[in-house]
């Protein structure tokens, strides 16, 4: 959201200068090459999954329970298993390491039970 709104002003601005005079619409250029290089991250629209939510499963199921729910919730889908998981281990491997290693070993059980070798 903070980039969005930084963008908008930007942007707002860059039309303020482009009506002013011709040196100020070569200022406007310049802005808006630098508001859109490809160095600036853009995030797509965020998308709700279809995947049940879990209310806590995560933290108090054990591993082996914690698979089996995971497959059974997302249809054997491995992907969206280990992109679950994985994604728990980003969020947590610096604030709480047996977490993060707890989501590591769900994700080889999915993976032996699922019959695939990462």
């Amino acid at each position: 959201m903070p980039f969005k709104l930084r963008s908008n002003k930007i942007n707002n601005i860059v039309k303020e200068l482009r009506k002013a005079s011709n040196t100020h619409a070569k200022q406007a250029d310049r802005l808006d090459k630098i508001n859109k290089s490809p160095m600036t991250k853009k995030m797509g629209d965020f998308k709700h999954s279809d995947a049940p939510d879990a209310k806590g499963k995560f933290k108090e199921l054990s591993a082996s329970s914690l698979a089996n729910w995971m497959i059974r919730s997302r249809k054997g889908n491995l992907s969206k298993i280990i992109s679950s998981l994985n994604q728990q281990v980003v969020f947590k491997r610096n604030k709480d390491p047996k977490y993060a290693a707890k989501m590591r070993r769900t994700m080889d059980i999915v993976r032996n039970k699922i019959g695939k070798k990462e």
